[in-house]
């Protein structure tokens, strides 16, 4: 009350609030050199803690290599990339024929006997990623198959310096497999020029992460 009153009289200055400081975050100094492919989530391939998948280490469960479940059954979607959730990129007839007509080599096509028009999608060319640019958690190294029972990312992926791209135009998979235990897998890298090509073409259901150099 005295102090209303004292700049009621003049004789006391309203005190008026500090103007916000603003925060100019540093933008992460290089440029996009590629993304990275997301499609749909889907079902587990081989199932919640399911230990039948033979990709996996029979001692920890680490996964070290993907093999498609021939008896998996795509639930009817909309889209043409899918991701399951242990880790299994499926795809469809629609890009498959995309990846044939521009002619892109070291790709893998397994088909899903029990889902006509779908496969298993795997790229064998090697993306080099830099883990040293941003933060990443390694998680126990196992003895058993020398795999990181656990690899997860902190922030956008870096190319590795030391890794050089001669073209914009491809589609390989990471160096590291990131994920949990049994859910672990490479990410499928795309050239900047092959995700235009992709919008393009009327491929549905993906989603792109940029990728530093």
């Amino acid at each position: 009350m005295i102090r209303k009153l004292l700049e009621l009289l003049g004789l006391r200055k309203k005190s008026v609030p500090k103007p916000l400081q603003k925060v100019y975050r540093q933008a992460p100094k290089g440029k996009v050199v590629a993304k990275a492919l997301y499609g749909y989530d889907m079902e587990f391939m081989y199932g919640r803690n399911d230990i039948k998948d033979p990709g996996q280490c029979p001692i920890c469960h680490t996964s070290f290599k993907k093999v498609p479940n021939p008896d998996y059954k795509v639930q009817k979607k909309k889209g043409d990339v899918f991701c399951t959730y242990d880790g299994y990129m499926i795809v469809t007839e629609k890009f498959k024929t995309f990846c044939e007509i521009n002619e892109y080599r070291y790709l893998k096509f397994i088909p899903l006997p029990k889902s006509p028009g779908y496969y298993y999608f795997e790229a064998e060319g090697i993306f080099r990623i830099d883990s040293t640019r941003r933060h990443f958690y390694f998680g126990k190294k196992q003895e058993c198959c020398n795999q990181y029972d656990c690899i997860a990312i902190g922030g956008m992926l870096w190319k590795d310096k030391d890794f050089y791209l001669p073209t914009d135009d491809f589609i390989f998979q990471t160096d590291y497999w990131f994920g949990d235990h049994h859910n672990k897998s490479p990410l499928v890298i795309i050239g900047t020029k092959t995700a235009g090509k992709m919008k393009r073409y009327g491929l549905s259901g993906i989603y792109f992460d940029n990728v530093m150099g």
